[in-house]
């Protein structure tokens, strides 16, 4: 398996991901955000629990209450009745569990590499990686056989129970756009001090396709405005832009408008401000600003503004052309908005594993 390069991060205070291997007494296995050690029971705790589960039938068997017996070993009624059908079918060798699904290898072991070797360098979900090894016709997963292999080797992640927010699509292209600022974001430039930049980025609601990115030098409204002409030369004018409430947007004194909104007001486009706390209401460039942190801003250092720049130009080709989108049901935005179809075989066009495709095709050829 290829070694992981090291990865700069764009903000200095931001704590870095956990990404290595750890060994301990008869294991080694991945380590990722929260993994764990493949759990293997020795032959010791196997005897005990067949000690436990026998004992538990004589004491039934003798006359004990089933509530206290159940109470004492902390099992189930069902569980007990399941133990003494077993134990009256195959003996005490039939107290002992059998291996669950999943526990063996169900994968060839040349794809089972090439699943963690992903999952190292991008930190995607199962389904996600199912997804694009299907689509790129790499190899027929299911997200089941995903997280099982994931789980055997430590690399699976617990993840809190999120409760879902409202939820809301647009029927078409250009009804309405998204618009947003992200920052500060840290440059290091060729004297060592720190510097800031800033990103605004346009998407649009129906495809989720990125219409704009820029670095601009500041929060103020010409960068805003600047994005929004290109975003209107390229793709015509939409019905609706949402927004925050950010001064690049709204005006601080509520009887006056802004540049921003001025602009909209020229183009008879509808300005949608969203309620103060309540990202989620813009929520399709809020979730493009969490995986372009992922992406791109956790793995380079930028030493200028132009640096930044060609980074997320760079990407958005990326974004709208070769990611696959779960909420497209595993669409390019690109497929959603204008039809332009599918076409990558491997992941030569993946940022996180460009440098290992080869690698990839060399051993599937094999």
């Amino acid at each position: 398996m290829p070694e992981v390069q090291s990865r700069t991060y764009a903000n200095p205070r931001r704590l870095p991901r956990r990404n290595h291997y750890q060994e301990g007494p008869g294991f080694l296995f991945v380590a990722t955000q929260g993994g764990r050690p493949p759990s293997a029971r020795s032959d010791r705790d196997r005897a005990a629990t067949v000690r436990q589960r026998r004992a538990a039938l004589r004491r039934w068997t003798d006359g004990a209450p089933i509530a206290s017996v159940c109470a004492e070993t902390g099992c189930s009624r069902a569980t007990l009745f399941r133990w003494r059908a077993r134990f009256e079918r195959g003996g005490i060798e039939a107290l002992l569990d059998r291996p669950r699904a999943g526990r063996a290898s169900e994968l060839p072991p040349v794809i089972e590499r090439l699943v963690l070797t992903v999952r190292l360098l991008t930190y995607w979900n199962s389904r996600r990686i199912a997804a694009e090894f299907r689509r790129r016709e790499v190899w027929p997963l299911s997200h089941g056989q995903v997280d099982r292999l994931l789980a055997r080797h430590g690399a699976h992640r617990p993840s809190p129970i999120r409760t879902p927010g409202p939820r809301y699509e647009r029927a078409a292209v250009n009804e309405l756009w998204h618009i947003d600022l992200k920052g500060p974001s840290y440059l290091v430039g060729t004297t060592g001090r720190a510097r800031t930049c800033h990103f605004v980025a346009l998407v649009d609601d129906h495809s989720r396709f990125l219409l704009g990115i820029r670095a601009v030098p500041t929060k103020e409204a010409i960068w805003v405005l600047g994005l929004l002409q290109e975003a209107i030369e390229l793709c015509g004018v939409p019905h609706e832009i949402m927004s925050d409430n950010g001064t690049p947007f709204v005006a601080i004194t509520r009887t006056m408008l802004s540049r921003f909104q001025r602009s909209l007001e020229d183009l008879r486009i509808r300005h949608i401000r969203t309620q103060v706390d309540t990202p989620w209401t813009n929520g399709k460039v809020e979730a493009f600003w969490a995986t372009l942190q992922a992406e791109v801003l956790d793995r380079q250092q930028f030493r200028d503004l132009s640096a930044a720049e060609d980074a997320v130009t760079a990407y958005a080709g990326y974004h709208d052309y070769h990611r696959l989108h779960g909420a497209l049901d595993w669409q390019t935005p690109a497929e959603r908005c204008d039809g332009t179809p599918f076409t990558d075989k491997g992941f030569a066009n993946v940022p996180a594993l460009s440098g290992v495709a080869g690698l990839f095709h060399q051993i599937l050829a094999a």
